[in-house]
């Protein structure tokens, strides 16, 4: 048994399995969960009429959350229009009628072909609300509205270069010290 040769190689194989285990490779993948709210073609909403419509929204525990809407409006012969637009978080009420907390007016304004991005933060009933009350004509809506939930997964693991590297250097350390073991010792006075 040569002892320096034993000694570098069990070195060798310290260092390397210290800088596998000790870098870690971290992993991130994003994760998307979709809620169909209301989806519609050609929703008609009467000449002079007011429209509300409750949607019933459950957020994603756990995840980001946020409400896509697309509206597209227009009047029955296919030319495009505009509609007042409000969407209302209607606190704890089941219904578009007020309850004894004033609903949480998230969006109000005219709208003709709009996108619209609003966070959610609760599970609960909104209220889509359409006024059509000033206009004499049928108004069409196309209406695609989708909760979003986003979050990321880590993953840690030991699958990078360096966790690679580390196993490289300790199986040389391993192959160094079972070579010097296997090699006759030299004695200098013979």
């Amino acid at each position: 048994m040569q002892f320096k040769l034993v000694a570098f190689g069990i070195a060798l194989l310290i260092i390397g399995l210290v800088t596998y285990a000790s870098i870690p490779a971290v992993h991130t993948t994003p994760v998307v969960n979709v809620q169909n709210v209301w989806v519609q073609h050609g929703f008609p909403i009467q000449a002079g009429s007011l429209v509300e419509q409750p949607r019933n929204i459950t957020i994603f525990s756990g995840m980001n959350n946020e409400l896509r809407a697309n509206l597209t409006i227009s009047e029955s012969i296919g030319a495009a229009s505009s509609v007042h637009f409000e969407l209302l978080g209607m606190n704890k009420s089941q219904s578009c009628s007020p309850s004894s907390r004033p609903p949480a007016v998230l969006i109000d304004q005219l709208v003709s072909n709009q996108s619209f991005s609003i966070p959610l933060n609760a599970t609960g009933t909104y209220c889509f609300v359409f006024d059509n009350q000033s206009s004499q004509t049928l108004k069409n809506i196309d209406i695609s509205v989708r909760a979003f939930g986003t979050t990321e997964q880590v993953l840690v693991t030991r699958d990078g270069s360096a966790n690679t590297a580390g196993l490289g250097l300790g199986a040389l350390g391993l192959a160094v010290a079972l070579y010097g073991y296997s090699r006759k010792s030299i004695i200098p006075w013979e």
